[in-house]
């Protein structure tokens, strides 16, 4: 009987608790973390049968969005929550979206990591008692570049901005913000040493006036070397103020142009993004103005004031975009200065580069911008060899980044035989910095003649438009063999260009110092046209010449 009366009970008990675990409440958010009514709502959070862990499920699929320990779980807002131990958030795709780790006080610690709704990681950030640990991040684009991210939000100096007053000036960094006061009709300015790496960059700052007089201004100041050479953006209690000084000699762009989006003694994200070939100038996320980019004299960053003005700025970005890694020249100049351009064809492991004379006649500096399964790395190079008749020229990358190509996966043609009404095509980087982007592209046509301008027998005539920029690009038949470089293009009529025959270059290549293996791989004979350029491409180069 008491047998009986124990095994109920205790059946009782686990119904009880396994009801009790069915039954746990659920609570119901929106896509921002609010409260909400189930029928809208983008997920639910519930509690699991382990204390104080929870989960959350997308409604509309039912897979899993969060999965973590939650110390003290707010019923009305997600961003209350306070976190204890692992976390993780997830796409509806089912892919991880942020992994955080969080101390028993809820302060973020650790390796946070970011990914991408492919899968891919975006970025990690190193985070000790909820404070990232380091101004630096680096952040990941899904195509396999990189952006480098330097964030100040001035939680203390450890920077190193000068911190001195004087009787023209002061500067403090007091609970998360940087201070500046200018005393004098002289002004002031205070900046940090960060060189920017990349062609394509974003500075932005939160700039707050806290007093200036009508004609007074504060702003950027950027790519500063000393004062005769540097940047500046400005703003005033309604103006903006752009221009440069170099050498000396002041070039204003913009002078006392009114903006109706500066919010005075109030917050104002001041940003200048330069994407390589321009720059746009913002106040409050509105573009103001646009310009050429003009390079940066110097490496040192920060703010300006002019007369009696007090600025605070509670948060400073500097973000360089589309860096490649580590196979990148740092010290590769930026595109600002070069000279000219031309393409260039991979034909050795060592670092050959084959292109036409007249590309590289008449200077001693270039630079190689080379594709890769990793994206575009830059490198230096120097001229090897030339020969000026034939209009040919071999460069050899000479860089510490660089150690050896992989092997070639295309061929010289065996027989430097042509036939008229051949099918051909080239690759090339036709005005790559004035207008139509540093992409390689394609394009093809028939072989019209296999003599060249005025009957030369050195080159052969196509049919393929090309444009400045495409001389050097190679010349490959519909077996995407190399057949000859562009070199020329007839003004006074449509589709006639010109390019060096194969036997040319094979007789400059056996010049060089050293013995060159001429590539001899027809992997890509049996592919499709499309196939034949994704690997292809790999081995033209856009040629900038400094």
């Amino acid at each position: 009987m008491y047998k009986k009366i124990i095994l109920l009970l205790f059946l009782a008990l686990n119904i009880q608790q396994a009801f009790s675990q069915v039954t746990r409440p659920k609570m119901y958010f929106d896509k921002a973390g609010k409260s909400c009514p189930e029928n809208v709502a983008y997920y639910y959070r519930q509690e699991t049968d382990t204390q104080m862990y929870f989960k959350s499920y997308f409604t509309i699929n039912g897979k899993l969005a969060f999965q973590g320990k939650i110390k003290s779980a707010a019923p009305a807002e997600e961003s209350k929550n306070v976190y204890s131990g692992k976390c993780s958030w997830y796409y509806k795709n089912g892919n991880l979206k942020q992994v955080k780790t969080f101390n028993d006080e809820g302060l973020e610690i650790g390796t946070s990591r970011y990914y991408y709704e492919s899968g891919k990681i975006w970025k990690e950030i190193e985070y000790e008692n909820g404070r990232a640990s380091e101004n630096f991040m680096v952040e990941y684009n899904e195509d396999g570049t990189r952006n480098k991210i330097f964030e100040e939000e001035f939680a203390n100096n450890q920077n190193e901005w000068d911190l001195f007053t004087s009787d023209k000036s002061s500067a403090s960094i007091e609970d998360g913000q940087f201070r500046i006061i200018s005393s004098s009709r002289e002004g002031t300015s205070r900046y940090i040493n960060h060189p920017i790496e990349s062609d394509a960059y974003t500075i932005e700052a939160n700039l707050s006036i806290l007093d200036i007089k009508d004609n007074d201004k504060v702003g950027i100041v950027y790519g500063f070397k000393d004062w005769q050479n540097y940047h500046y953006f400005a703003i005033s209690k309604k103006n903006i103020y752009i221009g440069t000084v170099y050498e000396g000699v002041k070039s204003v762009y913009v002078d006392a142009m009114y903006c109706s989006a500066i919010n005075y003694l109030q917050n104002n994200i001041v940003k200048i993004i330069c994407n390589g070939e321009n720059n746009y100038y913002s106040v409050n996320g509105e573009v103001q103005y646009k310009d050429h980019n003009q390079r940066l004299y110097g490496n040192n960053f920060g703010f300006i004031l002019s007369g009696n003005a007090k600025l605070k700025v509670d948060r400073f970005v500097l973000k360089e975009m589309d860096v490649r890694g580590s196979g990148s020249s740092a010290s590769a100049p930026s595109d600002v200065d070069v000279k000219a351009t031309g393409s260039g064809i991979i034909f050795g492991t060592g670092g050959y580069i084959l292109t036409n004379h007249h590309v590289v006649e008449n200077s001693s500096k270039f630079v190689i911008d080379v594709n890769g399964s990793n994206g575009k790395t830059t490198y230096k190079a120097e001229l090897v060899m030339q020969d000026k008749d034939n209009d040919l020229a071999i460069l050899k990358i000479k860089d510490d980044n660089f150690k050896s190509f992989p092997d070639i996966r295309y061929a010289f043609k065996e027989s430097g035989q042509l036939d008229v009404g051949g099918s051909v095509f080239t690759i090339g980087y036709p005005h790559a910095l004035t207008g139509m982007g540093k992409e390689a592209k394609f394009t093809d046509g028939k072989i019209s003649a296999k003599t060249g301008y005025n009957g030369v027998i050195n080159s052969f005539q196509t049919t393929i438009p090309v444009q400045p920029g495409n001389s050097g690009g190679p010349v490959f038949n519909d077996n995407g063999q190399l057949i000859g470089v562009i070199n020329a293009t007839f003004k006074e009529a449509d589709n006639v260009s010109y390019a060096i025959k194969l036997n040319y270059i094979k007789n400059l290549i056996e010049l060089l110092p050293e013995k060159v293996d001429l590539p001899a791989n027809n992997a890509v004979n049996a592919l499709s046209l499309e196939e034949k350029l994704k690997i292809l491409t790999n081995y033209v180069v856009l040629v900038k010449v400094k």
